[in-house]
Order: C-alpha cells, then structure tokens, then sequence
C-alpha cells in the first residue's frame, strides 16, 4: 500500500470501531469506567495518528507489517493490547503506546504462520 495519510485512516477508523465496542460493553457491565477510559484513549489515539507527519517512521512501519490490501489488520498480539488501551493502566502515553504497537506488530508478523514456534534452520515447512 501506498504510505500517505489512507494508512493513518485505516488505523485510526480500527481505534473507532475498537472504541464503539468499549462502549457497547461499558453498557453490558453498568457503565464499567474502564471500558469507557479505554474507548475514550483510543478516540484520542486515533486523532493522534492521524496528526502525525505521513512519514512518520512508526506509520511506515505499522504500514509494512499490518496493512494487508486496504485494511489495518493488526496481529494477535497488537489486536490485544489495542483493545485494552488504558483499560488498567490510565496514564499510557500516546507516543509510548505507538512505540509498543510497532513491537508488537514485528513480533506478531515473526510468529505468522509459526504456531509451533521457531524452527532449525531447513526444517521450516513454510520456507
């Protein structure tokens, strides 16, 4: 995909529809605070990525390893923390949050396609 401001978009319409089932579930769990906190950051981090510089290295990086056709598909482990967003930890950075979902990211595409785990050299069935 082509890295301009669509990429931003992607993730940032990702942290919405994240946020809207936060939502959904604060109202299941009587107005849980969490859930609300956790919907109200990922809003935040959504104005945020789409604030920052097209070429900002993180985007490029979310970009190579999450973007699939024209959808941010975010791996397991990245899906996971994405969700819980200040869920239990309130005062998680933006920046710092970026910087964690790019690890996240690289370790997720390490494990793709490698259930098992690592293989010795030669004996990879998907290489």
């Amino acid at each position: 995909m082509k890295m301009d401001a669509t990429t931003q978009r992607l993730m940032a319409d990702r942290f919405r529809e994240i946020a809207a089932w936060r939502r959904r579930k604060a109202e299941e769990y009587d107005r849980d605070t969490r859930n609300l906190r956790c919907a109200a950051g990922l809003e935040e981090l959504a104005d945020f990525v789409l604030d920052l510089p097209h070429d900002d290295p993180r985007i490029r990086e979310l970009t190579r390893l999450a973007v699939m056709g024209e959808t941010f598909e975010p791996g397991q482990q990245t899906a996971y923390e994405i969700g819980r967003f200040r869920f239990h930890h309130p005062d998680i950075g933006l920046d710092p949050f970026l910087d964690r979902l790019v690890e996240l990211a690289t370790a997720d595409r390490g494990e793709m396609g490698r259930f098992g785990g690592r293989l010795p050299e030669g004996d990879d069935p998907w290489r």
